[in-house]
């Protein structure tokens, strides 16, 4: 697992300052003479930095957050978090419950988000039906499968994907002469003090066999 996005880059970050500073100072109904008054920075200062024609110091811009009464991180834009790599040749894979299972988000995150690779073998028949909370995706990479959604039955086959509310019933089986491997994305459930489950351990893909080969 890698982080990706981790760069900076400061003068684009310092850019956006002039533009914030102006947003927040017309929000608050306050002049830049108001502002010069309330932070002790000279109106022409003011006026080159909200129209970007000067970078803001560090004293400068404490001063201005005092001004107009926020914190400096409403002044500078909110670094996002880095993107995430997962190796498939990194990432364990396990058995249980007759299938192998790969999960392709890690555990510290994304919040809310569970993928996994699953693969079927070619003599699976009926899994037991599942039923939880949250949405969920599916995709087929190879093979062929039947999906047992509430009272309906579709069969699916490499390319085709579903989508449904994971409250409803749902099972799958695999269809002809080959394996099947497919991803899985389920969406945000739990809440505070409530954490979501993986997605694997929704559908009772427990470790019981141990990390495998792949």
């Amino acid at each position: 697992m890698e982080e990706i996005g981790t760069r900076v880059d400061v003068g684009r970050i310092l850019a956006e300052v002039g533009r914030r500073v102006r947003r927040a100072r017309v929000a608050r109904g306050m002049t830049l003479e108001g502002l010069s008054a309330a932070s002790g920075v000279s109106v022409a200062h003011l006026s080159r930095l909200e129209s970007g024609g000067r970078q803001p110091s560090l004293a400068t811009l404490l001063s201005v957050a005092a001004g107009l009464g926020v914190s400096i991180s409403e002044l500078i834009e909110e670094r996002p978090r880095p993107g995430i790599v997962v190796r498939g040749s990194e990432s364990p894979v396990f058995e249980g419950n007759g299938m192998r299972f790969q999960p392709l988000t890690p555990e510290a995150g994304p919040a809310g988000i569970s993928a996994v690779k699953v693969i079927f073998p070619k003599d699976r028949r009926e899994s037991g039906r599942h039923r939880h909370e949250g949405e969920e995706w599916l995709y087929v990479v190879s093979g062929r499968l039947r999906l047992t959604l509430g009272g309906e039955v579709v069969e699916l086959e490499a390319g085709d994907a579903a989508y449904f509310d994971g409250t409803l019933e749902h099972s799958f089986e695999v269809l002809g002469d080959e394996y099947v491997e497919m991803l899985m994305v389920a969406g945000a459930v739990g809440g505070p003090g409530r954490p979501a489950p993986a997605l694997h351990e929704r559908h009772g893909l427990y470790d019981e066999g141990g990390e495998s080969g792949r």
